[in-house]
C-alpha cells in the first residue's frame, strides 16, 4: 500500500440522529420525575405495533433481553436448542445460553449472508425448539422457506430484528413473519433509544408474558407468580423512542439512497463486490455491505479497515470468527459449567467448518450510509475507495 499523508476530515461510519422532539420530550419526563415504563414507553409500544404490523410490541431493556425474554414466554426448557446463523453478533447466541437453551450454528446464505435455509435439516434434533434468522446488515431472510421448514417440524420463528428496523420481506415487515420479532434500539441503528429493545407479536397471551417476565414475574404490586426479570424499559428511553419511529421511513429513505449510490459506483471494482439485494425485499441498510476480494487487493477485510481509517473514512468491520469459534461457545462457558450443554443428549463440540462462513469471514466492511452523511461526504467516500492503489 503506497503512504498517504494524515488526513484533514473524517466521515463517520455512523451516528445516531437527533431533533427537538426527542429533547423536548426528555426535559418532559426529567421534570415529571416519572422515569420507568410511563406514558411514553406505551406510545413507543404502541407506535411500533402499528409500524410493524403487530398486535403487539413489548419494550424492554435491549435486543439481548429481547430474545432472552422471547424463549422464556415461549416455553423454552433447559437444554433444547435454538437454530441460529454462525455469523452475527454475539448476543444472538448467548441470550439462548442465558435462557438455559443451546445455539445450534447453521451455514449462512453466500450471497445474502443471513441464515442459510438448506442448512437446517442438518441442524435439526429432537431437541430443537426455535428457529432464530437474523435480518443482516438490513437485508431479510429467506422467510418463506425458514417459516415453512419450522411449520414443517412444529417450531417457533424468533425474527431478530436487530440490523432491519423498517426492512420487508415481500411486503411484510420484519418482526410480523415469525412467531416474535426482537429488535435492538441501540445508539448506532437505524433508529435508537439510547439502549434499549422491543418485541413484537400477534400472539395475545405471549405478550401478557412477556410484560410480566420483564417486571420480575409479578403479576401485581405484591405477588410474583412466575421467575422473571428488571428488563424494563426508562420513561428516557421511550421518550426517545417514540420520536424516532415517526422518522424511520425519512432515515432509511436517505440510507437507501446512500447506500444504492456506493453499491452502484464501487460496484465495478475488482477488489470489492456489492453486497446481493434481492427485488422482493426492502433493505434497511443496517450496513451498506461489500465483501474484500483478499486476491485482488492483496489485503484482508481488516487492513482495508485500518487504511480507510487512516484515509479518513470510518468503516465497520465486524464479525471476524464465526460463533462457533467463539470461546464461550467453542469451550461450553455455561453457568460457570458445561450447562446448559450438559443437559442436552447431543454432541455440541462446535468442531465446524461451514464452507460459506469460512469464506467470507473477515471480508465484510460497511461503508458510511447514515441519515446525517452530506453528498460531499459520500463522494469523498467514493473516491477514497476508488484511490486505493495496489501493490
Amino acid at each position: 500500500m503506497s503512504s498517504t499523508d494524515p488526513m484533514d476530515r473524517h466521515v463517520d461510519v455512523a451516528e445516531p440522529v437527533l431533533g427537538d422532539e426527542e429533547r423536548e420530550n426528555l426535559v418532559e419526563v426529567l421534570d415529571s420525575g416519572r422515569f420507568l415504563q410511563g406514558p411514553y414507553v406505551e406510545e413507543f409500544e404502541e407506535k411500533w405495533a402499528e409500524y410493524v404490523g403487530t398486535d403487539h410490541a413489548v419494550a424492554v431493556s435491549n435486543g439481548t433481553t429481547a430474545i432472552q425474554l422471547t424463549l422464556k414466554a415461549l416455553g423454552m426448557e433447559p437444554g433444547e436448542e435454538v437454530i441460529v446463523p454462525s455469523l452475527t453478533f454475539g448476543s444472538t447466541a448467548t441470550a439462548i445460553v442465558h435462557q438455559a437453551g443451546v445455539p445450534v450454528f447453521a451455514d449462512i446464505d453466500r450471497e445474502l449472508y443471513t441464515l442459510d435455509h438448506t442448512d437446517l435439516e442438518r441442524c435439526l434434533t429432537d431437541e430443537t425448539f426455535a428457529v432464530m434468522p437474523v435480518h443482516l446488515y438490513g437485508h431479510p431472510a429467506e422467510m418463506d422457506e425458514i417459516r415453512g421448514f419450522a411449520d414443517e417440524h412444529d417450531l417457533y420463528v424468533i425474527e431478530d430484528g436487530a440490523q432491519a428496523h423498517g426492512a420487508s420481506y415481500k411486503g411484510d415487515k420484519v418482526g410480523s413473519i415469525g412467531d416474535a420479532g426482537c429488535f435492538s434500539f441501540y445508539a448506532t441503528k437505524n433508529i435508537t433509544t439510547g439502549e434499549g429493545g422491543i418485541v413484537t407479536t400477534d400472539n395475545d397471551a405471549f405478550a401478557k408474558n412477556l410484560r410480566m417476565l420483564r417486571s420480575h414475574g409479578m403479576a401485581n404490586r405484591d405477588q410474583h407468580v412466575t421467575l422473571g426479570y428488571n428488563y424494563r424499559m426508562s420513561e428516557l428511553n421511550g421518550a426517545i423512542g417514540t420520536a424516532q419511529v415517526d422518522r424511520l421511513d425519512g432515515f432509511n429513505e436517505r440510507r437507501r439512497e446512500v447506500s444504492e449510490r456506493l453499491l452502484e459506483e464501487l460496484g465495478d471494482l475488482d477488489w470489492l463486490d456489492p453486497a446481493t439485494v434481492r427485488d422482493y425485499v426492502e433493505h434497511a441498510y443496517f450496513w451498506a455491505p461489500f465483501e474484500v476480494q483478499v486476491d485482488e487487493i492483496g489485503m484482508t477485510g481488516k487492513e482495508v479497515w485500518s487504511e480507510l481509517g487512516d484515509r479518513g473514512v470510518g468503516t465497520r468491520h465486524r464479525y471476524n470468527d464465526p460463533l462457533y469459534d467463539q470461546p464461550v461457545f467453542e469451550k461450553h462457558r455455561g453457568f460457570n459449567s458445561e450447562f446448559p450443554w450438559s443437559a442436552n443428549p447431543n454432541d455440541h463440540g462446535y468442531d465446524l467448518s461451514l464452507p460459506n462462513v469460512e469464506e467470507i469471514v473477515g471480508n465484510m466492511i460497511g461503508l458510511p450510509n447514515h441519515p446525517n452523511i452530506t453528498d460531499d461526504e459520500v463522494e469523498y467516500v467514493i473516491e477514497t475507495v476508488k484511490g486505493f492503489d495496489k501493490e
